[in-house]
């Protein structure tokens, strides 16, 4: 599993279309990283490292991360079967420039992945709903 582009760099996905956005969770249910599958058979995943900010990885696999130890204690589910492109990417930073949360707009759909505290937060809405979660 090769990496292609890490940090904003791994944030250029406008216009790939997705086929899944999954969740990798501990045994504990504790969310470890979020995937945007495309139809390429690429993937991004966006997850927090131990100094709060979220990494966004561009990967040429559908894999579980090398990092997420032991990878068979992760579990890796669908949390929705949102398709269609990416037409909006949003990176925002901390008062320091680290990235702390991506907004997207896939299909319909508005997703805000983020790093609050330390741990990985994912909140998905209706992308005509007028910004409400």
């Amino acid at each position: 599993m090769a990496i292609l582009a890490e940090g904003l760099d791994a944030l250029n996905v406008r216009a790939r279309a997705v086929i899944e956005i999954a969740q990798i969770r501990e045994p504990d249910g504790y969310l470890q990283a979020i995937q945007l599958v495309f139809t390429d058979g690429l993937s991004l995943t966006l997850t927090v490292w131990t100094d709060w900010r979220l990494v966004a990885e561009l990967r040429s696999q559908v894999e579980m991360p090398d990092y997420l130890w032991p990878p068979e204690a992760m579990t890796r589910s669908v949390i929705d079967q949102t398709t269609g492109p990416v037409s909006e990417v949003v990176p925002s930073h901390n008062q320091v420039g680290e990235l702390v949360e991506v907004r997207f707009t896939v299909g319909n759909r508005r997703m805000l992945v983020g790093s609050f505290a330390g741990d990985l937060t994912i909140e998905l809405s209706q992308a005509d709903d007028g910004g409400r979660r």
